[in-house]
């Protein structure tokens, strides 16, 4: 193969491509996520846990939300980094979605609106609401921080060099277990998991670009002109949203879950089986990416839709281990050190997780295969979709009254990434019917 990245994009995917871009990938996903089950695992060890991680998961539920566009920022750069030129314009547009609303991040985090809001919506103590402001402001300082971060990846993903990325997501790993370790030796609460989370990120970050800095050199100064904003926010407002809605499924899950029968419970129930799920089901996610970057024609698509079928089963079976009593056992008590009441709440929804690694699975496939042919616009539809499925979950539960928090939001998750899946599916179909096709190919041609 070419070790020219614009060359090696050019020749016929084949699968072992896709494995080969894909596994470090997902030891990426796995270790990031792991970050976020090693902090709430330090907060669940605290004294009197459940309300510390009822503000954590709280805040860190409207940050996502928030810093959402940002974090969509890794998708587009991936899509125009073309050169040193495009590189500097990508960075500051990454800047301008952070500044877009931080005006809101800032009412939410100082305001006392921002401590009745958690109080409303959430059914927060105003202790609890209170702990939750500060990890709010705290975490603002994690996108912009980010924007650097994603155009790491990005120049490295672009060349192939996934494993690299692995690497670096490595040293993050280790930087949290040094920050948790000085932390929490002197201080307590929910602020604990926010400033680790921050201080990992940033080492995380300072890394990436180091290491991507060669790469970058390399890159003509201006091969072609810029894409001028306009096109670049044309083509990104539908991914903000899709990842605006994916950061809003928990939240909005939040929101339901805060008006169940013992809600901290609930909330804490959640926060703790969203950790695990992110754990156990993010690299799925990362078929956004390798769609995006090996899906050039439709004998490419081909290969990706059954390296997705490949990686569903796969994370399914993965998933299916809560349904054995040792593996329960060495997750929630000896690895999450959870309390054996909150073991015993959020085992139900672990048993029948793995429908929500099929949904999954198939949302993220099917995103992928749309960014890559441009076709974004329907993804707004969809995040909307998405949003509207865990509404009507969060409402038929309060209905019917239902108990289990750690359940409902399981139930939530997986009726939305369905609904989406089942929406940007009908729209390749119609797409791909309708010439020249998906990738501008007439059928004949593949």
């Amino acid at each position: 193969m070419s070790s020219d990245p614009t060359q090696a994009l050019r020749q016929p995917t084949r699968l072992r491509d896709a494995y080969r871009f894909f596994v470090p990938l997902m030891f990426m996903s796995e270790l990031m996520m792991i970050s976020h089950v090693i902090i709430n695992a330090f907060l669940a060890r605290m004294t009197n846990p459940e309300p510390i991680l009822a503000a954590y998961g709280v805040a860190f539920g409207c940050q996502t939300v928030l810093g959402a566009p940002v974090w969509a920022c890794s998708i587009v750069f991936l899509s125009f980094i073309k050169d040193r030129a495009s590189v500097r314009k990508l960075i500051v547009f990454g800047f301008q979605t952070f500044f877009a609303l931080l005006w809101l991040w800032l009412i939410l985090a100082l305001m006392p609106v921002g401590q009745r809001f958690f109080e409303v919506t959430f059914g927060l103590s105003p202790e609890i609401a209170r702990d939750a402001q500060l990890c709010l402001f705290i975490g603002m300082f994690i996108p912009p921080i980010t924007v650097f971060r994603s155009m790491a990846y990005g120049i490295l993903m672009v060349e192939r060099r996934t494993a690299v990325v692995t690497f670096v997501t490595l040293v993050r790993l280790a930087g949290l277990a040094v920050i948790l370790a000085i932390l929490t030796r002197w201080f307590d609460g929910a602020a604990v998991g926010m400033y680790a989370l921050l201080g990992c990120i940033s080492v995380e970050t300072i890394v990436a670009v180091a290491v991507a800095l060669p790469a970058y050199l390399r890159r003509p100064v201006q091969a072609e002109l810029p894409p001028p904003y306009r096109e670049l926010w044309r083509f990104s407002w539908p991914v903000m949203v899709m990842q605006i809605a994916e950061s809003g499924v928990a939240l909005a899950a939040h929101f339901f879950l805060g008006r169940l029968p013992n809600a901290v419970t609930a909330l804490a129930g959640f926060t703790v089986l969203d950790s695990i799920m992110r754990l156990m089901l993010s690299p799925l996610r990362n078929l956004i990416h390798t769609t995006q970057t090996l899906v050039h024609t439709r004998a490419d698509g081909r290969v990706i839709i059954l390296f997705g079928f490949h990686m569903a089963l796969l994370f399914g079976a993965f998933v299916l281990l809560f349904n054995v009593p040792a593996f329960r056992t060495l997750t929630l008590d000896w690895i999450m050190g959870l309390p054996a009441d909150m073991a015993e709440y959020i085992t139900p929804a672990l048993r029948v997780s793995l429908l929500l690694a099929l949904c999954m699975a198939a949302a993220a496939a099917t995103r992928g295969f749309l960014i890559a042919s441009k076709n974004t616009g329907v993804i707004a539809v969809s995040s909307a979709v998405r949003i509207c499925a865990v509404a009507l979950t969060g409402t038929v539960a309060l209905t019917v009254g239902a108990e289990n928090g750690a359940m409902v939001g399981l139930a939530a998750l997986t009726f939305a990434f369905g609904a989406e899946a089942v929406v940007l599916g009908v729209r390749l179909w119609q797409l791909e019917r309708r010439p020249p096709g998906l990738f501008g190919e007439r059928r004949a041609a593949a």
